[in-house]
């Protein structure tokens, strides 16, 4: 695949590997209320099929027995990952599940810092994680967001310009057709079709 947007696409991955981790105010909320978008049945089920995310998950975190006992450690953040959550169409609060991380000190220091996993060393993961209200990343989140959606939008107008100028459906200069370019566009910004992308 060779776009005019490829170095740009390259450049948008190497800045996300670079985490801001220095923006976490180590309030330790965000290790105080987890949820995930799994129910703690599935989590069981894909570690049992061999995903080392969900092994990890669930052998690290503590499961809140219910959603109130939640309530009372991180009220805030549960209220706005329900909130989140409503949203979706097949919601169902029977299968929503809180955690907590037992390896954080009354500090809100990470005993295991370390050996953390990359679920929380990497934490927030993009710029529509759930994260505590105030949290440091909130910035950094909105400016990904625009990102995110600056580098769709640039790829479907560069899509639209090569369908205007081509007249035999192909990309003028590469061996590929429009719809094999439409494609690998589509590819591109599959990974936050849930966020919108297909509208941006």
């Amino acid at each position: 695949m060779s776009l005019n947007y490829e170095q740009e696409i390259n450049e948008f991955q190497k800045e996300l590997d670079e985490f801001p981790q220095y923006l976490c105010r180590m309030c330790g909320r965000c290790c105080k209320s987890i949820a995930t978008s799994d129910s703690h049945e599935e989590l069981e089920r894909l570690a049992e099929l061999g995903n080392q995310e969900a092994k990890v998950f669930i052998d690290i975190f503590k499961r809140f027995p219910s959603i109130e006992e939640a309530r009372e450690v991180v009220p805030e953040q549960v209220e706005q990952v329900l909130s989140e959550l409503s949203l979706k169409e097949d919601f169902d609060i029977n299968k929503v599940s809180f955690y907590y991380c037992p390896h954080i000190t009354e500090e809100n220091l990470c005993s295991m810092h370390g050996k953390r996993p990359t679920v929380c060393s990497r934490a927030p993961h993009h710029g529509w994680s759930c994260m505590p209200p105030g949290c440091g990343f909130e910035g950094w989140q909105f400016e990904l967001r625009e990102k995110y959606k600056g580098m769709a939008r640039r790829l479907k107008e560069h899509l639209t310009a090569i369908e205007a100028v081509s007249d035999d459906g192909k990309v003028p200069g590469k061996e590929m057709t429009i719809e094999e370019l439409r494609k690998i566009i589509e590819e591109k910004i599959k990974p936050w079709s849930k966020y919108g992308s297909m509208f941006w």
